[in-house]
């Protein structure tokens, strides 16, 4: 088990707000190994002492463990200011008397190819491991270059490419309900499925993020990576074993099936919009190119849709949309399977039948399957059935230290894998950089623009 961890770029929000929460969660429930210690690293000019401060803080607001636990994190600190760029600083920083060590780069990623090159100097052991945030890439020649990098340069440590919404939680709820119920998988095909729905809808507007957000936009924020892989969850066959190498064996497979898309359906088949000025309840929103720290020049999206088809049989004529948008009426992050209509001879004498409809919730923990029952008179009348799981014990994040600090890859991202998720939105992004889909707006608060007809 790996015994130490190297937080590269450890003054910043996400190691205070996300990954040190997650690591109190862990230390809570006696998961930590014994004598596990943090090295933090940036280039601010911290001592040891400002650094605990920082992180106590930091605790105090967004981790639920008791007193005593977040004071026990707090001893496991300690502090180099370093130039995470230079082979030399890296490697005082690793030591060469060391346990086995997992470097996480908490960064941001223009630092992802000097960083790593500079970690190719330093003497990573095969039992090491390294793990970088998304985005991997900003298109599929980057993130070929930095696969490149790994394979090259680091083909000794574990590398684990990091997507939160691969947590334990999420994965187990898609993969229990399709393989471990049989009344599912067998009609888990085109023959009854008419489409699929993948959506991240957010009330949310950038809640001060626009440094990143505005270079990013909807489509490579999230449907790029978070929810591609949802995609992938649905599609993906059966793993022939319940282990790391089969389970993401079938996740890549089933990206591959996704047709790459074309220039002629671009504008029927993608749609990118911007919030103006609104209101999402009580609240007053200001247009998304008046939001502070937004260049105007850059024409970001704050609403991505993209449907996709997929070259295999089993799902031969299916579409499937993957939607993401901030600044919306209300907040909807599910996986929606919607079954084909019954024939007319049955609807004809039944008023009422509506097509079944299975959500599976991205954020929440529910699954919900639209019913038909009877009427009076020979009507039909439509019920839901709803369950909701047992809420997961851990956050994204402490489901994912857990694995890296076990060394088990499979809730995380192969270079393959990412690669896959470029190719399928390499001629999107660039189908929009030439304006070959134009912008379309919406008001703050009401529903995004539809799909062409």
């Amino acid at each position: 088990m790996i015994e130490r961890m190297v937080l590269l770029g450890a003054s910043g929000d996400l190691a205070s707000r996300l990954l040190l929460p997650a690591i109190a969660q862990l230390a809570q429930a006696g998961l930590l190994p014994p004598g596990f210690a943090i090295v933090g690293a940036s280039n601010a000019e911290w001592t040891t002492q400002d650094f605990r401060q920082h992180i106590a803080a930091g605790l105090e607001q967004h981790s639920t463990a008791s007193a005593s636990t977040r004071e026990a994190v707090v001893g496991m600190l300690t502090f180099q200011p370093t130039d995470v760029t230079q082979t030399e600083d890296i490697s005082r920083l690793l030591g060469d008397d060391r346990p086995d060590t997992l470097v996480y780069l908490a960064l941001p990623p223009s630092l992802f190819e000097p960083v790593l090159t500079a970690l190719a100097g330093s003497k990573l052991r095969r039992s090491d491991a390294v793990a970088i945030e998304k985005p991997f890439g900003n298109d599929l020649a980057s993130a070929r270059h930095l696969n490149e990098i790994l394979h090259l340069r680091l083909p000794e440590p574990t590398i684990f490419r990091i997507d939160h919404f691969l947590s334990s939680e999420l994965v187990r709820r898609v993969v229990a309900l399709r393989f471990l119920n049989r009344v599912f998988e067998p009609v888990w095909n085109a023959t009854q499925i008419e489409s699929v729905d993948i959506s991240w809808l957010e009330s949310l507007t950038l809640e001060g993020r626009a440094t990143y957000y505005d270079g990013a936009g909807a489509m490579k924020d999230m449907v790029q990576n978070h929810l591609m892989e949802a995609l992938a969850l649905v599609l993906m066959e059966q793993p022939a074993r319940i282990d790391a190498r089969s389970f993401r064996d079938v996740r890549v497979e089933a990206l591959r099936t996704v047709a790459t898309p074309t220039a002629e359906r671009m504008s029927r088949d993608t749609i990118r919009a911007r919030y103006t000025e609104g209101s999402i309840g009580s609240r007053q929103v200001p247009s998304y190119v008046n939001e502070p720290g937004v260049d105007p020049g850059r024409n970001t999206e704050t609403y991505a849709s993209l449907t996709l088809r997929v070259d295999y049989p089993r799902w031969a004529g299916v579409p499937f949309t993957l939607r993401s948008g901030k600044a919306l009426a209300e907040d909807a992050a599910e996986i929606a399977i919607r079954f084909r209509p019954l024939p007319a001879y049955l609807t004809d004498q039944w008023p009422g039948v509506e097509p079944n409809v299975l959500r599976i919730g991205l954020n929440e923990p529910y699954v919900r399957l639209s019913t038909t029952l009877n009427g009076p008179e020979k009507t039909a009348e439509v019920r839901e059935l709803h369950a909701t799981t047992t809420p997961p014990q851990f956050t994204a994040y402490a489901h994912l230290i857990l694995q890296m600090l076990h060394n088990d890859p499979m809730l995380f991202i192969r270079g393959d894998e990412a690669e896959e998720s470029w190719r399928i939105i390499d001629p999107v992004m660039k189908a929009w950089a030439a304006g070959q889909v134009p912008m379309q707006e919406y008001a703050a608060g009401h529903a995004p623009p539809d799909p062409a007809p």
